[in-house]
C-alpha cells in the first residue's frame, strides 16, 4: 500500500512542483545511514537526473559569504551518519557518479571492534525511546546492566569505518564529519561530558585522517543553544541537526536541516523524501515528533 501511494504521489506533480519552483533555489541535503549499493545507486541516479550535486565547502561558503544566489540551482549535498562499515561498498559508486558526499563519523568506533550503542535493541522500540529520555549517565548505566553494553566494549567484528577506508573515501572527493565520540544524545549530557564528545571526535578524526575535520551532525539532531556551543568552541564551520527542511541564504550553518531518506526507501518512496512531501504529510496527519 506504501509504495502505490508514493508512486501516485509521484505521479501528482507534487513533487515535481517542490522540487522544481519552491525549492529550486534552495539546498537539499538527504542523509543516509547504512543503505544497500543496488538500491543506493538507483537513487543516485534519480538524483543525477533531477539535482545538481554540490560539497558542503561550497554550501557552507555560499551563506557565510553571501553568494547563495551562485550555488547551481537544484543543488543537493548527499550525508551519511555514523560511518558504518557497510558504507564502504557505496565508494565506488558515489566516485562513478562524482558525488562529493560526507560521512559523519562516530569516531571512538572507528578502528575497533566496538559497536554503536543504538544498534544494541530495535531502534523505533519502547526500550530506545526510554533510553534516549534517560540523561546520559544514566543511559550508559542502563545500557551496561540492562543491555551488557559499554562504549569501550569489543565485539569480534568491525562495526565502523576504519582510518584506511575514511583515507580512501577522502580520495574521492568525500568529506569526514565527526558525529561525536560515541552518539550521546548531546542535550541529555553533562557540560563536561558533552564539550568532551564534540572536541575530541574532532582532535581523534584528524588524527585518524591527516585532514582538518570541521563539520559536525548532532547525534539524532538533539541539540540547545549550549550543545551548539560546544560545536562552535571544538572548532567546527558547521553542524548539521536532523529536522525536516531546506538550506537557505538565511540558514545558520551552525543548524542545517536536512530530509532523512529510508535505507530500504524504493525510488518512489527516496523521491517523496528528499522533496519534503514524506514529511508534510507526516505533519498534517500529527504521525511525527520532530
Amino acid at each position: 500500500m506504501l509504495h502505490i501511494i508514493c508512486r501516485l504521489l509521484c505521479w501528482s506533480g507534487l513533487p515535481w512542483f517542490i522540487r522544481e519552483v519552491y525549492a529550486r533555489r534552495k539546498v537539499t541535503i538527504v542523509n543516509y545511514h547504512n543503505p544497500k549499493p543496488d538500491l543506493f545507486e538507483k537513487h543516485l541516479q534519480y538524483y543525477r537526473g533531477h539535482y545538481t550535486f554540490v560539497n558542503i565547502d561550497q554550501v557552507i561558503g555560499a551563506i557565510k559569504n553571501r553568494t547563495f544566489s551562485q550555488l547551481p540551482i537544484k543543488s543537493l549535498l548527499l550525508v551519511f551518519d555514523d560511518g558504518y562499515i557497510e558504507n564502504v561498498d557505496l565508494f565506488p559508486i558515489l566516485q562513478r557518479y562524482r558525488v562529493p558526499a560526507v560521512i559523519y563519523v562516530v569516531a571512538g568506533v572507528v578502528n575497533t571492534m566496538r559497536d554503536f550503542w543504538f544498534d544494541r535493541l530495535p531502534h523505533h522500540s519502547e526500550a530506545m525511546r526510554n533510553l534516549k529520555d534517560l540523561p546520559d549517565d544514566e543511559r550508559r548505566m542502563k545500557l551496561k546492566n540492562d543491555y551488557n553494553h559499554w562504549d569501550e566494549k569489543e565485539y569480534g567484528r568491525q562495526s565502523a569505518l576504519s582510518s584506511d577506508q575514511l583515507k580512501s573515501f577522502v580520495d574521492i572527493g568525500g568529506t569526514v564529519g565527526s558525529h561525536t565520540l560515541f552518539h550521546p544524545l548531546l542535550d541529555h549530557c553533562k557540560p563536561d561530558v558533552g564539550f568532551w564528545e564534540c572536541s575530541e571526535s574532532r582532535d581523534r578524526l584528524e588524527n585518524l585522517v591527516g585532514k582538518p575535520v570541521v563539520h559536525f551532525a548532532l547525534p539524532n539532531g538533539n541539540g540547545n543553544e549550549e550543545v551548539l556551543d560546544w560545536v562552535r568552541r571544538s572548532g567546527y564551520h558547521s553542524c548539521r541537526a536532523n529536522y525536516p527542511g531546506w538550506v537557505t541564504s538565511k540558514t545558520s550553518p551552525f543548524f542545517l536541516p536536512n530530509f532523512n531518506i529510508s535505507d530500504s526507501a524504493d525510488i518512489y518512496k527516496a523521491e517523496i523524501q528528499a522533496c519534503g512531501l514524506w514529511y508534510i504529510f507526516k505533519r498534517l496527519l500529527k504521525k511525527e515528533k520532530y
